[in-house]
């Protein structure tokens, strides 16, 4: 990736030397040399799945021993590992005790392992940290500021100007949806705009879009670049690595017919720069995600960043919910709105999550579809939310026990939207939740589908 280089500083060679000694020993044969050791820390920032190891050699007498290195990349350099195992298949599960285990036959297999590794602090090992270089106007350089800061508007801006300059129409779709993005527009400046929108994308959009220019990918753009897309052959999103690696996607949706190998996704560096995650399947589609795929899901640091996450049909059940309890505040700690619909959930799932500070720092929330009952109702009820705006909780059969309970929450005053849809609700649920004083934020409280009358019905018309 242009702009990363890596320090190293004469205390890090002389730790690297003085590791060396350590490991190995009294041997003169299967060692490594600082050289060595900083070049393979070199091959880990080209490396697809982000890590690489180097021995001094194997042979195959179980007896003899060999020099180990372990380079893995983070957000913040490399961590090189130095240590020694015995030989005849050498792995760094060998060498280093916090290593469980270690495919390899299957590298991608190992992402998740590594990662968790690097962010150990241990005696063998250490960060060599990233310098990046200075700014300039090469387009590579310019186009990296747009991907390491997709927020921010200054980048696009810059880039935009440059393709202009160069007659390139990619500079003016940036230019022409960034101005779109703002809003405020006068009704006749907004729709030329978003002709002018239409007519790009029209000439241009599948030669930006490249081998995801097909029915395996749908795509959408805003602000010029490549922000969303749903991923329907999970294929298509390696044959097209190349493209994406230029633009920064921030949503992702997998609707597939096959299991999907969560740890061979996590190889893409791209997926990092991912806010909004989703996994989606139909009554006619099989679950892309089981709890394997989860359990990777959760192992991996490289979605920090995401805000939102989403479990459509994908059957995980309370078990998934157990995970997620455990591991999410970890994997996923900037998470503001979190989906999890037709997945079998029960009270008993509810209540793990609802046991975290992490679901209780959530904005918006959905548990469509599942299986609460009005026991799943009461443990939401207990949760002290502190910013939760929109609760959607359909087809759960809660009952006007379990309204009841919602109506009492003193967790829920900040809530704005609330679905309660077909959920067996009955009179005295509905006029609980009317007339509930924790609800007053309510403004949109939606209970179509529920038994309870055409005087409530007609009351709630004006809080839609």
């Amino acid at each position: 990736m242009p702009g990363r280089a890596l320090v190293w500083s004469s205390e890090l060679e002389r730790w690297v030397a003085e590791r060396l000694d350590v490991v190995h020993g009294r041997r003169t044969a299967r060692r490594l040399s600082v050289a060595q050791v900083r070049l393979v820390a070199e091959h880990a920032l080209s490396a697809t799945e982000g890590f690489a190891v180097m021995t001094g050699g194997d042979v195959e007498d179980a007896r003899q021993w060999t020099t180990v290195a372990l380079a893995v990349v983070t957000a913040d350099g490399v961590v090189v590992g130095l240590g020694a195992g015995r030989t005849q298949g050498v792995t760094p599960a060998r060498a280093f005790s916090d290593l469980e285990s270690w495919d390899a036959w299957n590298p991608v297999a190992n992402v998740v392992r590594a990662e968790a590794w690097a962010r150990r602090a241990r005696d063998d090992r250490r960060l060599v940290p990233f310098q990046r270089a200075a700014r300039s106007n090469d387009p590579a350089e310019l186009l990296e500021a747009v991907l390491e800061a997709p927020d921010d508007e200054a980048p696009r801006q810059v880039y935009a100007d440059w393709l202009l300059e160069r007659g390139d129409a990619r500079g003016e779709l940036i230019a022409v949806q960034t101005e779109l993005a703002r809003g405020g527009l006068v009704d006749a400046r907004r729709l030329e705009l978003e002709a002018r929108e239409v007519s790009l994308l029209s000439e241009h959009g599948a030669r930006w879009l490249g081998r995801l220019a097909s029915d395996a990918v749908r795509a959408s753009f805003a602000r010029g670049f490549l922000d969303a897309l749903t991923v329907l052959d999970v294929s298509s999103l390696f044959d097209a690595d190349e493209t994406l690696r230029r633009e920064p996607v921030r949503q992702l949706v997998f609707m597939t017919r096959q299991r999907l190998d969560v740890a061979r996704v996590l190889t893409l560096p791209w997926v990092s720069r991912l806010r909004a995650l989703e996994f989606s399947a139909s009554h006619e589609l099989r679950p892309a995600l089981n709890l394997e795929g989860l359990s990777t899901l959760l192992g991996t640091r490289r979605l920090r960043g995401l805000t939102s996450l989403g479990f459509h049909g994908q059957a995980l059940g309370d078990d998934g919910m157990a995970l997620l309890a455990r591991d999410g505040p970890h994997a996923f700690p900037s998470l503001v709105e979190l989906a999890v619909t037709r997945d079998r959930v029960s009270a008993v799932g509810l209540r793990a999550l609802a046991r975290t500070r992490w679901f209780a720092g959530l904005e918006r929330l959905s548990l469509d579809g599942n299986e609460l009952g009005p026991d799943g109702a009461a443990e939401l009820a207990d949760v002290r939310f502190r910013k939760l705006e929109r609760l959607s909780l359909g087809q759960n059969r809660l009952g006007s026990d379990g309204a009841a309970a919602l109506a009492q929450s003193l967790g829920l005053e900040t809530v704005e939207r609330l679905w309660l849809h077909a959920n067996g609700i009955g009179v005295t649920g509905g006029e609980a939740l009317v007339q509930s004083p924790n609800l007053k934020r309510v403004s949109q409280l939606v209970l179509d589908g529920n038994p309870i009358g055409a005087k409530l019905r007609q009351a709630l018309a004006g809080r839609r």
